[in-house]
């Protein structure tokens, strides 16, 4: 599958994107952060953008930028970004969803604009389905990924109906068969933020580390503005 094809099945994965150095140097600044990010048996920590200069640095470098631009255009730039890990005391299961949040800046109640949400001190909301079809999100992995340590699983296609109610996704999830994104370390998966996709907990839990940036071409209306660009 070529990156392109994001768009028509909703995800795709590039191999080999980025280096032992680039891996070892976002690794060492990750490092950094206290144990006390595990927060009911989850492991992640949100607004990267502002607190990891490495992982700034990365996701504005020419190697990232190319795979969103192919996909956004110019105007492509990062407005998210994410860690997580699993390890043995921090081994989730994530049920089948999609990804329907963006974080903004400041609340500013706005035509389309709904579910608003805090999340770490951070204003989250739930925006236009369109501007939702117009994201992508690219996850670097720091680590292999397969089912021993939860690797991502995904339905394929399903970032075409829109927003899902729960019955929708029950639906759906009998009637498709699921893809286990096996990935090594270095790989890239690209997937659109409207993709049906979860994860189980590890069977053999080990390190899981991943980097989530979520990039638009868009600007938001209404003075809202992305939080942390």
């Amino acid at each position: 599958m070529q990156w392109f094809e994001v768009e028509s099945e909703g995800f795709c994965l590039l191999e080999n994107v980025i280096d032992e150095q680039i891996m070892s140097d976002l690794l060492e600044d990750l490092s950094n952060f206290p144990s006390n990010q595990h927060k009911k048996g989850v492991y992640g920590v949100r607004n990267l953008l502002n607190l990891s200069p490495k992982v700034r640095k990365f996701a504005e470098s020419k190697t990232v930028r190319k795979i969103a631009e192919n996909l956004l255009g110019a105007n492509a730039k990062v407005v998210r970004a994410i860690y997580f890990d699993k390890i043995p005391n921090a081994n989730w299961k994530v049920p089948w969803h999609q990804d329907l949040t963006v974080s903004v800046a400041e609340k500013i109640e706005t035509k389309d604009f709904t579910a608003w949400s805090i999340k770490d001190k951070i204003n989250h909301v739930q925006p236009p389905i369109e501007l939702l079809e117009n994201m992508v999100t690219l996850r670097f992995h720091l680590d292999d990924a397969d089912e021993t340590n939860g690797a991502l699983k995904v339905l394929p296609k399903t970032h075409k109906f829109g927003r899902l109610s729960a019955t929708e996704i029950q639906n759906l999830k009998s009637k498709q068969t699921v893809c286990l994104c096996k990935a090594k370390k270095g790989d890239c998966l690209l997937m659109k933020p409207l993709l049906l996709h979860s994860s189980s907990a590890g069977t053999k839990p080990k390190n899981r580390r991943i980097i989530h940036l979520e990039f638009s071409a868009d600007e938001l209306p209404n003075g809202l503005d992305w939080y942390g660009t």
